[in-house]
């Protein structure tokens, strides 16, 4: 069945991610003549797509929230919606749109049910007896949900075993994405000018490797006093006034928050992302590879299908700052190499990471 013509349903959370990560997907839609419609938590971000012709329902809430009484009302307002529209194909991303999204759209009649997991968070990498009891919840849930789903999309081969072997899944209804995509012209390579030069992009979550990343750069620092290592991320569970010795003590030079990465990336020679959260497909390393640069990050869920160890750059242990110390010094001293290893990032991520040909792919299921 071809999509062309057809009235499709996005079902998301924060209209910020939408146009982050859904922006070209949303695009390629309109240009097969599709009639596209958008539900999300929040209307700062949605300008955009109100004014290419898109659909713009907004439900207010908030995807980390766990009342139940407002998810019944989230539910509610789902339904509500998708009956109004009358899609085709509703399509939901993140948690709670893919539970309820999920469940309303099969409860609303619609035929044609896609999810895509993009991480599975918090949910799943979280111990002790409170998460057990939060994870046995949300697992039910994706049980009843996913039941109406013709395929669920996952963003790495972790998640997608976990969901199988807890039996939310069959093997069959899943399938497996390269993460979401990079604009490749928009993130266009350039040869590595800059040695002993380190970039970190990323909230500052303690999970994200925040720390472990700031120790890295005071210690090689001192063997190597050139060396510059930035970091662009805002506030998160960990507080700039935690990373403040590291800025005082010219360890990192920290820059806040900014949406454009590029020249960042443009003047870097090694991304770093030593995360230990259950990630889906970090986008912040899909763009450095775009751009042609080394990465160094964690034997992690997500992380891991990024990299081929000594190709692209290099896999370190979580929370083991001491190993990214070792590979940060190798790069230092063997910058030929990571001229090198640049051009193979580039070449990776025009396998992997083209959003034109994920998004072909992705639709070529929903056509099925």
């Amino acid at each position: 069945m071809s999509i062309k013509g057809k009235k499709i349903t996005l079902i998301c959370g924060a209209s910020q991610t939408v146009l982050t990560f859904r922006k070209k997907f949303i695009e390629r839609l309109i240009g097969l003549n599709c009639k596209v419609s958008l539900i999300v938590f929040d209307d700062k971000f949605i300008n955009y797509f109100r004014e290419i012709g898109v659909e713009v329902f907004v439900v207010g809430s908030d995807n980390r929230s766990l009342n139940p009484i407002e998810a019944l009302k989230l539910k509610k307002s789902y339904k509500k919606i998708i009956k109004m529209i009358s899609p085709d194909i509703v399509f939901t991303f993140m948690l709670k749109p893919n539970i309820f999204g999920s469940i309303s759209a099969k409860e609303a009649g619609v035929k044609k049910i896609y999810s895509m997991v993009e991480g599975a968070g918090d949910v799943f990498a979280n111990r002790g007896f409170k998460w057990s009891v939060i994870r046995f919840i949300i697992c039910f849930f994706y049980k009843i949900a996913f039941k109406n789903c013709n395929k669920v999309f996952f963003l790495n081969n972790d998640d997608k075993q976990e969901f199988v072997s807890r039996k939310i899944l069959k093997e069959d209804q899943c399938y497996n994405v390269f993460g979401i995509g990079v604009d490749l012209d928009k993130f266009c390579f350039t040869k590595i000018s800059n040695d002993a030069h380190f970039l970190m992009v990323a909230r500052m979550l303690k999970t994200k490797g925040v720390l472990e990343y700031c120790k890295c750069a005071r210690e090689v620092k001192k063997k190597y006093p050139n060396a510059v290592f930035e970091y662009l991320g805002d506030e998160g569970t960990v507080k700039l006034s935690e990373i403040r010795e590291f800025i005082s003590d010219g360890s990192i030079i920290y820059h806040g928050f900014n949406e454009n990465v590029l020249p960042y990336l443009q003047k870097t020679a090694v991304f770093c992302l030593p995360s230990y959260y259950r990630e889906g497909m970090p986008m912040s390393i899909m763009e450095a590879q775009s751009v042609g640069r080394v990465v160094i990050t964690t034997n992690n869920v997500g992380c891991r299908d990024t990299v081929i160890d000594g190709y692209n750059g290099f896999l370190v242990e979580v929370k083991d700052y001491r190993s990214l110390i070792e590979k940060c010094i190798w790069c230092i001293e063997n910058f030929e190499k990571v001229v090198e290893m640049g051009v193979n990032a580039r070449c990776f991520a025009e396998k992997n990471f083209d959003s034109n040909k994920i998004n072909d792919e992705i639709i070529s299921i929903l056509e099925r």
